[in-house]
């Protein structure tokens, strides 16, 4: 048990990396890279589907980023080079219960989502955010979070210097 307490202090902290924005109508993820490696962007459904039933729900795309900050339109085509990753790779149900996989292709009005996203070795935190955050949104504004569940709005150059800042 201390074992586990002490490798879990060594697990660096999520970065506030990632930052939601609406361009030309559409949501982007805006994702700071932290260097080189592998980079992530995935958008999920933040329900719990009924008892003794797991509800997978998202759009995941993944690959090299081209430049320092990366930006990843919501459930359309990935960027150049990058790939739309398949939801069956998923956690295993349970003895007796049910899987419901399914690729998310639209955000629907009264529904809660997740904006995740990673970079090389560095995680993201987590945006939570429904269609009525993103109507909210400026044009040079960002829906983004320090830490996850508290979503704040910012200009998208605060957004940039603090993740650049958070990269170290």
């Amino acid at each position: 048990m201390l074992l586990l307490g002490l490798l879990s202090a060594c697990t660096p902290p999520d970065k506030p990396l990632l930052a939601l924005s609406v361009q030309q109508g559409r949501p982007v993820g805006v994702l700071v890279t932290c260097g080189d490696g592998l980079a992530q962007v995935s958008v999920y459904e933040r329900t719990t589907g009924t008892p003794g039933t797991w509800s997978f729900v998202r759009w995941h795309v993944s690959g090299a980023p081209a430049s320092e900050i990366v930006e990843v339109p919501l459930l359309g085509e990935p960027p150049a080079g990058w790939r739309l990753d398949d939801t069956r790779e998923t956690p295993a149900p349970e003895a007796g219960e049910t899987t419901r996989y399914e690729q998310l292709a639209a955000l629907e009005p009264g529904v809660g989502y997740g904006l995740g996203g990673s970079t090389g070795v560095d995680d993201a935190v987590s945006i939570t955010f429904t269609i009525a955050d993103l109507d909210r949104l400026g044009p040079d504004e960002v829906l983004t979070a320090v830490e996850f569940g508290e979503p704040r709005i910012v200009s998208r150059d605060t957004f940039v210097a603090d993740a650049r800042d958070s990269c170290g």
